[in-house]
């Protein structure tokens, strides 16, 4: 039984995310409510279409492509029972942005960051 002081707690989840400005936007599922996905359990909902949900709201602007503003996805490796974080290294560079990505998704605090050939920061694009 919990100390009537401690949290309650809070499962992982998996999920995508943008850095927009100076706000972060997530799209998540539980772990117990993800999606197989190979080895993996991930998010069902991709960038893409959640981006268009978000410029519908008027969340986001309309002229604003799904790659523009930093991105990463958070899923769970089946095999080695371990979460994993790829994101954009603009993210990755900005050690609030981890941290607060990390919070949001109830993730283990020692999980590092990776960079992924999906995810680079729109001012690197040109530059490869």
């Amino acid at each position: 039984m919990p100390k009537k002081h401690e949290k309650p707690e809070v499962e992982p989840r998996v999920g995508i995310f943008w850095l927009y400005g100076r706000r972060l936007i997530t799209d998540s599922t539980p772990l117990s409510k993800a999606e197989p996905y190979g080895d993996a359990l991930t998010h069902a909902t991709g960038h893409i279409d959640f981006r268009s949900m978000l410029q519908r709201r008027r969340t986001i602007p309309a002229d604003v492509e799904y790659d523009e503003p930093p991105r990463g996805r958070v899923g769970y490796d089946k095999r080695h029972a371990t979460f994993f974080l790829f994101a954009d290294s603009c993210i990755i560079a900005n050690p609030a942005a981890p941290k607060a990505i990390i919070g949001t998704f109830h993730l283990p605090k020692n999980i590092t960051p990776q960079k992924d050939a999906h995810y680079r920061c729109a001012t690197l694009r040109g530059s490869s």
